[in-house]
């Protein structure tokens, strides 16, 4: 199959964004599927969140798309699941970025494009792209969204949830219209869902009634499991891979794909964490792993 590019946008912040790239990936890869997840936020929470621990010398997207001719710094965090870190430099990435021609164009067309073009084979060198975003207005999301086929929108159980909604789809549109005519919207995801409090139930109606099949039938249920994993440098596959967070996501790649979890799913990610950092699973909660990994792209 063709890699399919996903951006994950919301103007807000606090909405899963980095906990769904994430975790989302995972899945897919658990699914056997060829992963990339780029973080272009300058916070670099899900950086930090893969392991990433940035050494002298050591690129990142910063320097990648601001160096003609540079191989793109894929990191491997697992067999088949790689990654593009970001770093602090991101921070003045949007004047740099205001001084290019096609400046909305820039990641597709002179970093990202060529990595998205079958190989001699005929295979392509990713099933999947994700890109976490940051929570704003700019030219970075700008070309994230021109260098997407998609957008999934993560939307939290609060009376907040809506907050920049309407900005954002006005941005999708203008985007579609005028630079990415293949754009469109995979999805509105429903994060933190309790079916037992109000305000879950409103949200979750009120996005079924104003967005209809645009609407992922998952919604990732509330969970505490989740704020345990960025520390770890885990996911919720390799933190609570029993838990319903865990759950969520793989039918959340399920919808996606339309593929159907192995067997083995629950413990594919926690296995392969183990192994790449030489604990064994009894010490694992009492080890520190060494956050630090290479280019191998």
């Amino acid at each position: 199959m063709m890699t399919k590019v996903i951006c994950l946008e919301n103007y807000k912040g606090g909405v899963a964004k980095t906990t769904t790239a994430y975790n989302l990936g995972v899945a897919l890869w658990v699914l056997g599927k060829r992963v990339l997840l780029i973080d272009t936020d300058a916070q670099c929470n899900l950086s930090c969140m893969l392991g990433f621990n940035q050494q002298s010398g050591d690129p990142t997207l910063n320097e990648w798309l601001r160096t003609d001719g540079m191989v793109m710094p894929a990191y491997e965090k697992y067999p088949g699941l790689f990654y593009v870190p970001s770093s602090k430099g991101l921070r003045d990435i949007e004047s740099y970025l205001n001084g290019k021609v096609n400046r909305e164009m820039f990641l597709y067309n002179k970093k990202l494009k060529p990595y998205l073009q079958p190989q001699q084979d005929g295979t392509y060198m990713f099933d999947y792209v994700l890109i976490d975003c940051s929570p704003k207005e700019g030219l970075m999301n700008n070309n994230n969204m021109s260098a997407s086929d998609y957008v999934l929108i993560p939307a939290e159980c609060s009376g907040f949830s809506l907050q920049g909604m309407q900005d954002l789809l006005f941005g999708i549109s203008e985007i579609k219209e005028n630079v990415n005519p293949r754009l469109e919207i995979l999805g509105f995801l429903i994060i933190k869902y309790d079916k037992q409090t109000r305000i879950s139930r409103a949200v979750s109606e009120f996005f079924d009634s104003r967005y209809g099949d645009k609407v992922f039938k998952t919604k990732i249920r509330k969970n505490v499991k989740f704020d345990e994993t960025p520390l770890q440098y885990k996911g919720i596959f390799e933190h609570a891979p029993e838990s319903n967070g865990a759950e969520d996501y793989m039918s959340l790649a399920e919808e996606i794909t339309g593929c159907t979890r192995p067997s083995n799913w629950q413990s594919i990610a926690l296995d392969t964490w183990i192994s790449a950092n030489g604990v064994q699973e009894d010490e694992e909660e009492a080890t520190e792993t060494d956050p630090e990994e290479k280019p191998v792209i």
